[in-house]
């Protein structure tokens, strides 16, 4: 009878480390392959995480932090920098009013009654917040800062008003063993927030990693990606109350990450599809990461047609995160490399 507990426990233990493994992407192949030309990889921007677009005034907002550096507590040259859409130049920093420390990672543009707004998830010494700017005159203006305990651990970010947003916390525990567990035993303990003006409440939880969200144009359909869960959600949204009913989930076979929505209404996903190697790539800056690029359209019946659009082993870029095409380019950027590809995409006939 030991003998056999014995072999039990060994084989629950080994179907783990198997599904952690495949799940991980470690069986999968990399197939290098792009449907972008023209490339062009702009290197003067850190940790480009998440990509935003003000389509009217033409401009590529970019969240920066450089995650090496600041690992090491090395001085960083972190913020948000602007691409102009028209321009051969660079990106260039904002100046901003905010005063602390200021480490951004997902954002999130909006706008009403001739303001524009950019909320930006903040991670820094005192914890996780949401930060509102209104963006004017070329400037970044600091408006509120959002913080509560039940956003432990903030991820990506999405506004529907001025006061209310979406929030995903891509883990249950900031830190300690479960927090491991979340990882590599792939434990659900991840969850989306939604604060409607006043309150902070969980909408949608046992999620794998939750990471990119997104609301569609006409805001009645909210998009989240799960990293370890290789998987998106699409939920519809109870306008009063912001609660959330689930529609249908996606199996995406790939560590996804942030989601950007274009003028078709096409999902665009930055993917990591060997998390292991990311993991590994995220402690040596010399250790590529394979980066992917996902399009996807819907197609009825709850379902999407999924065009991988790009496909590296990470030595043109490491570690992809987000993805976005507008007016025939697509921009990808990576969550610690000093990299913004740039590349021009059109449709085949």
């Amino acid at each position: 009878m030991k003998r056999i507990i014995i072999l039990l426990i060994l084989a629950v233990i080994g179907f783990q480390v198997l599904s952690t493994l495949y799940h991980a992407g470690v069986f999968d192949d990399i197939n290098t392959h792009s449907k972008l030309t023209d490339i062009n990889i702009y290197t003067n921007v850190a940790g480009t995480e998440d990509l935003e677009i003000d389509v009217a005034k033409g401009i590529l907002f970019i969240s920066s932090t450089d995650r090496w550096k600041l690992a090491k507590q090395q001085t960083t040259d972190d913020g948000i920098f602007v691409l102009p859409l028209n321009s051969t130049s660079a990106p260039v920093k904002l100046t901003t009013t905010y005063q602390g420390d200021f480490h951004p990672h997902g954002i999130s543009y909006f706008s009403k009654d001739g303001h524009d707004y950019l909320f930006v998830v903040n991670h820094n010494r005192d914890g996780d917040f949401v930060e509102l700017f209104e963006f004017k005159n070329d400037q970044l203006i600091h408006l509120r800062s959002f913080s509560d305990q039940i956003m432990c651990c903030a991820n990506d970010v999405v506004a529907v008003d001025v006061d209310k947003f979406y929030v995903t916390n891509d883990h249950g525990t900031k830190k300690g063993w479960m927090r491991y567990a979340e990882d590599y035993l792939r434990v659900a303990d991840a969850s989306v927030l939604y604060f409607d003006g006043q309150n902070y409440k969980t909408v949608y939880d046992n999620l794998n990693y939750a990471n990119g969200i997104n609301v569609s144009a006409d805001s009645k359909t909210l998009y989240v990606t799960e990293a370890t869960g290789r998987r998106i959600s699409v939920l519809d949204i109870e306008p009063t109350s912001g609660e959330l009913q689930l529609r249908f989930i996606k199996d995406l076979q790939s560590g996804v990450d942030n989601i950007t929505i274009d003028t078709d209404g096409n999902l665009w996903i930055g993917a990591h599809p060997k998390l292991l190697d990311f993991t590994a790539h995220a402690k040596n800056n010399g250790a590529y990461s394979p980066s992917q690029v996902l399009k996807l359209t819907a197609k009825g019946n709850n379902d999407f047609t999924v065009d991988e659009i790009y496909l590296n082993g990470g030595e043109e870029i490491s570690g992809s995160s987000t993805a976005l095409y507008h007016n025939g380019k697509v921009y990808i950027g990576v969550v610690f490399e000093n990299k913004l590809l740039k590349g021009s995409y059109q449709e085949a006939l």
